[in-house]
């Protein structure tokens, strides 16, 4: 009989949300060896979802069953909030109702309350629960200042997720910072460190083609690609803006959320015609997107330091891009762009800093072929999806 794996997380693909794009890979990757997967997920939501995959299907080999949650805008914090709720009461009766306890259930973090469905359908019915901390709720709504951690509802919410890691059988996060918040913040022990990874297969191409075929070949394309939501400011990146007005350097803004609305209003109303405003690239077309960069963005702001690790950064080392890193904090990608040489790092506000490194790259532009080239080989040696689906695969056939 083989293994069963069963998959908890709000998203999965046709959806382009991170999370489910990496879930969906692992998936994958048990079903190739020799897994009997099924993803429990919801029903989409997310901006551009205009044709809604069936309820139950199989994709490449996974079982997929989506269960039933509202579907408000994202845009709208309540009705996402909607969303959220009703997915976990949906999660919640299925985990008492219908997993069996021959299977292992690997559980994200979103929505938050996954794991605490997870944990109460564990104690019922008796399957392995593993938890994998993608983002630490509730501390993000401390990082974020919607909350001051001293509410009610923020300290029931830190009880309950506390007692629900507490259950699991093995917990994992993506960064050193992560691992060490959860067992000084909550008491856990031996979590495990299993970095993301980029879901799509991508190939890079060489420095300016992409962009050439866009018609900015005599530009530098400095990219900021995915999710611009709180944990990510905006206005050291702004400040470059300004200052790089009228120079052949284009800022490539692609995704969505709060701040990516934030700066492009900000664009628009200082006339700073130096950047452009996409949408979420189709999951097909992510390669030759993240191709289009001759240096690519991530900000990652040092108050979400121990909550979460922006997954941009895995498909920009795929993509065989340098990194430009914006952050005031110590991290990972920090750690990686020291140590392996694939980009830039600035502590948020220092604009001019940005500006004066863009200037000297868009004169020399040698260095950009050096740090994408390492930043491949660093991809290709630490962070390739089947080196991480297979530690994904070590940790739970070893319990942890």
């Amino acid at each position: 009989m083989p293994k069963k794996l069963v998959i908890l997380n709000q998203q999965y693909p046709p959806e382009p949300a991170a999370t489910g794009q990496i879930f969906c890979a692992i998936a994958e990757g048990f079903v190739k060896s020799g897994w009997e997967v099924t993803v429990i997920t919801g029903e989409p939501y997310y901006p551009g979802m205009l044709v809604h995959p069936p309820r139950r299907e199989v994709r490449n080999g996974v079982n997929v069953r989506r269960l039933w949650n509202t579907r408000f805008p994202k845009a709208s914090f309540a009705g996402k909030l909607f969303n959220l709720v009703t997915f976990e009461i949906s999660l919640f009766l299925y985990c008492l109702l219908h997993i069996g306890k021959d299977a292992t259930v690997l559980v994200g973090t979103a929505p938050p309350l996954a794991v605490f469905c997870a944990a109460a359908g564990k104690r019922l019915r008796g399957y392995r629960v593993f938890l994998t901390v993608q983002d630490l709720y509730p501390d993000v709504l401390k990082a974020s200042g919607m909350s001051d951690g001293t509410g009610f509802t923020y300290r029931m919410l830190a009880r309950v997720m506390r007692r629900s890691m507490h259950r699991c059988d093995a917990v994992a996060s993506l960064s050193r910072e992560m691992c060490a918040h959860l067992e000084s913040a909550y008491g856990l022990s031996n979590v495990r460190l299993l970095a993301n990874f980029c879901p799509e297969d991508i190939a890079p191409l060489p420095r300016g083609q992409a962009k050439a075929a866009c018609g900015w070949g005599d530009k530098l394309v400095v990219q900021y690609s995915g999710n611009f939501g709180v944990a990510h400011e905006y206005q050291t990146l702004l400040g470059a803006m300004r200052l790089l007005k009228g120079e052949p350097i284009l800022f490539q803004i692609a995704g969505a959320g709060s701040n990516y609305g934030k700066l492009q209003a900000a664009c628009k109303a200082e006339g700073l015609d130096n950047a452009v405003f996409q949408g979420y690239a189709p999951a097909s077309e992510l390669g030759r997107r993240l191709s289009e960069a001759d240096l690519s963005v991530v900000i990652f702001s040092a108050a979400f330091r121990d909550v979460l690790l922006p997954s941009k950064y895995y498909g920009i080392l795929a993509s065989g891009r340098g990194v430009l890193l914006i952050s005031s904090c110590t991290s990972d990608i920090a750690r990686d762009i020291d140590a392996e040489g694939i980009g830039l790092r600035f502590d948020e506000g220092e604009s001019a800093a940005v500006a004066d490194a863009l200037r000297s790259l868009l004169r020399d532009g040698a260095p950009l072929d050096g740090m994408g080239a390492r930043a491949r080989a660093l991809y290709e040696r630490r962070y390739a999806r089947e080196k991480v689906v297979a530690a994904y695969q070590e940790w739970m056939e070893t319990g942890g």
